[in-house]
């Protein structure tokens, strides 16, 4: 059932994608029309106007006739070469929507390329108006999604997944995050460098290993094996309010002209490595044990922990991506627990997977 969810939503996340950029490429195409019209009428209201001048001037025997149609030949060719230069300048939007016109008829739905290339801004669906200029597309909000496999290591500076050392179990310790955040260009319109910044949620789930339950005693933590019947399951959750801070880097740059103004192409999906840094403060601490107990009943305890884990969380973060897909890596600067937890490693680190779902 949840493979057939997760494939209808891929549909319709592909259908919606296809939608907005066949919508985005006819609304080019309008655009391109529009504009020549208002070139045309714009110069030869323009003409006109030193047409009647001429013909003014004919009526008060200021010219002659010969000199009057010698002259009308001049401002006439003078607003055709107007004309023709302004048209020319706009050539580089038509010239991008009949490629893309091609293109589909070419190859009909079954371009996987343009499928895979996302949304705009890289994510799998936009929600941006489709009559948003490619200068407005440079600025976006989006909610992020990442799911990370985390551990526990010795110090800030240990990169050692799985190690002996650690308590955890790495593989079943998970981290989810769902991130609102505010996309900016750094620099100019050409600049292959982001910012982003925002806000969200984070929660790590810790699994000990050896079947050890996390036990508090005079006022302290530790993780020791479970004696009160057949354990099922046992993890403790850190949940967090966090801020991110990241730069984005793209590596494989577009450029594209619009309004006679040179910038980056961020219609489409490009390849990025980003570097960030985040804060956290922590809302809420649970610890779970689930197990059978000696009648074979199942039995829940769920209990919170006020004040044995560190209240604040600091940390680096680097990945690498294309389109709405981001591996990354994540390191925590700063330890969950302090003295009175007794476990042997206190600082997370992290690999995951990072999926931009949506922007705006």
């Amino acid at each position: 059932m949840k493979t057939k969810i997760a494939l209808f939503a891929a549909i319709i996340a592909m259908s919606y994608a296809n939608a907005q950029e066949n919508s985005y490429t006819d609304v080019r195409m309008r655009n391109y029309s529009k504009k020549i019209d208002s070139i045309i009428v714009s110069e030869k209201s323009k003409m006109n106007v030193e047409l009647d001048a001429l013909e003014e001037s004919f009526k008060n025997n200021k010219i002659s006739s010969d000199e009057k149609q010698k002259q009308k030949k001049e401002v006439a060719l003078k607003y055709e070469e107007i004309i023709n230069e302004k048209v020319d300048s706009e050539k580089s939007d038509l010239e991008d929507a009949t490629k893309e016109i091609v293109k589909n008829s070419v190859l009909g739905k079954d371009k996987s390329t343009d499928q895979i290339g996302f949304a705009q801004n890289n994510a799998l669906i936009s929600f941006k108006d489709s009559k948003r200029t490619k200068k407005e597309i440079l600025k976006t909000f989006d909610v992020n999604i990442a799911f990370g496999y985390i551990d526990l290591t010795k110090s800030a500076s240990s990169f050692a997944l799985g190690s002996e050392s650690s308590q955890m179990r790495f593989g079943k310790s998970v981290s989810g995050v769902t991130e609102f955040r505010f996309t900016r260009q750094l620099g100019s319109l050409t600049s292959p460098v982001f910012y982003r910044f925002g806000f969200g949620y984070r929660g790590d789930t810790f699994v000990p290993k050896n079947s050890q339950i996390a036990d508090f005693n005079n006022n302290e933590i530790s993780l020791t094996d479970f004696t009160l019947g057949h354990l099922k399951k046992s993890r403790f959750t850190n949940h967090y309010i966090v801020a991110p801070l990241d730069f984005v880097f793209v590596l494989n740059p577009k450029y594209t002209v619009e309004n006679g103004e040179k910038m980056l192409d961020n219609t489409k999906g490009n390849f990025r490595v980003t570097a960030g840094v985040y804060g956290g403060v922590r809302v809420l601490t649970q610890n779970q044990i689930i197990y059978k107990n000696a009648d074979n009943h199942r039995v829940v305890e769920r209990e919170s922990i006020p004040d044995m884990v560190n209240d604040f969380l600091f940390g680096g973060k680097i990945s690498v991506g294309f389109g709405a897909l981001n591996v990354f890596v994540k390191k925590d600067f700063t330890p969950f627990f302090g003295d009175n937890v007794k476990i042997n490693n206190k600082y997370g680190f992290q690999i995951g997977l990072e999926l931009l779902y949506l922007n705006f």
